[in-house]
């Protein structure tokens, strides 16, 4: 077999962004999965926005976009390497689950930063949140047919999770000088 060229990549990726179009447009573009995602993309902001301690806004927001680049990113390269992939998305050329990446996970945690007041407690709530994403939201999403799972164990994104939450609340600690904890 010969060694693909780059012309050869270029027309695989165009097959897939055309199929991806066709797939999006007859199979999910304002289903009820579509709504679904749409829905959560937009409601978990309006929340952070209504609650959020508008006192420590830059602080919290600071942190909720580590976390939604971070988680992005990481599924990017999962869905890239098929360690799990999306039947539906919210957009067909997007990132593969915008809704999770860029609102449901960071805001999430975002409430878990502003409410906790002491590392301990944060990494008692982050760790309860982390469990409900992998074992909870995860398994319902699977059930729905909205996520599946090649190379992926639900421990594993609990763990990834986990390690997460405490490298980027000890991230944005370390950034604010006024800080002590």
């Amino acid at each position: 077999m010969n060694v693909p060229t780059f012309d050869d990549v270029l027309r695989a990726r165009e097959l897939h962004r055309d199929l991806a179009y066709q797939h999006w447009i007859s199979d999910e573009f304002l289903t009820w999965k579509w709504w679904f995602l749409l829905a959560f993309s937009i409601l978990p902001w309006v929340l952070w926005v209504l609650f959020r301690d508008k006192k420590r806004t830059y602080e919290i927001l600071s942190y909720g976009l580590l976390w939604a680049s971070i988680a992005a990113l990481c599924d990017i390269i999962g869905s890239n390497l098929i360690l799990w992939s999306y039947p539906d998305k919210l957009f067909p050329m997007a990132p593969p689950l915008i809704p999770a990446d860029l609102a449901v996970i960071p805001v999430s945690f975002m409430f878990v930063y502003q409410y906790t007041k002491h590392w301990k407690s944060y990494i008692i709530c982050s760790l309860l949140v982390s469990a409900i994403f992998s074992f909870l939201i995860e398994t319902i999403f699977i059930k729905w047919d909205m996520f599946a799972v090649h190379y992926w164990h639900h421990m594993f994104s609990f763990i990834g999770f986990s390690i997460l939450s405490g490298i980027i609340y000890w991230t944005i600690k370390k950034l604010d000088p006024s800080e002590k904890e």
